[in-house]
């Protein structure tokens, strides 16, 4: 799923294209490789001092458990990323991935349950001197809840 030009890896589930892309481009889609590939606790050298995240991509599910949560190492011990697409644009990147893995710890709020999970999640990415500027994420959060066999907190209903 891609190939290889120029010394950088192209990512895309349409099939082999031909690299179009400047030294520049090549440069931030590594980087947000990197990025996704890394443990939630290495990522913070990816990103500026500036770094500004306008949608976590799962956001939605901590609210609705009592605050913005998150994933850490222990979410998912065996979480991968499974880039599907990666594209970049001058300084931007977009990606599409699935998030795969074991719910073992508390995740968004969410006690662990064991249970496997496979979901979409979509990424943009603005990429300045080597580094992360600013970042958009974007969620399966239903699908992700329905997969962890739990239901909404009480409630939430008149919230949705």
């Amino acid at each position: 799923m891609g190939e290889t030009d120029g010394g950088h890896h192209h990512t895309s589930m349409f099939g082999e294209t031909g690299c179009t892309c400047t030294a520049q481009e090549a440069a931030n889609l590594d980087l947000v490789r990197g990025y996704r590939a890394a443990k939630v606790s290495e990522r913070a050298p990816f990103l500026a001092p500036e770094f500004v995240r306008h949608r976590a991509g799962f956001k939605n599910i901590g609210e609705l458990w009592g605050g913005p949560g998150g994933m850490d190492d222990q979410s998912m011990l065996d979480r991968e990323n499974v880039l599907l697409e990666l594209r970049a644009k001058d300084d931007v990147v977009w990606g599409i991935w699935r998030v795969t893995g074991t719910h073992t710890g508390t995740l968004y709020g969410i006690p662990a349950t064991g249970r496997p999970v496979d979901i979409v999640e979509v990424g943009l990415w603005r990429c300045a001197d080597g580094q992360i500027q600013e970042a958009w994420y974007f969620g399966d959060d239903l699908g992700l809840i329905r997969q962890l066999g739990i239901d909404l907190p009480r409630g939430s209903e008149d919230e949705a």
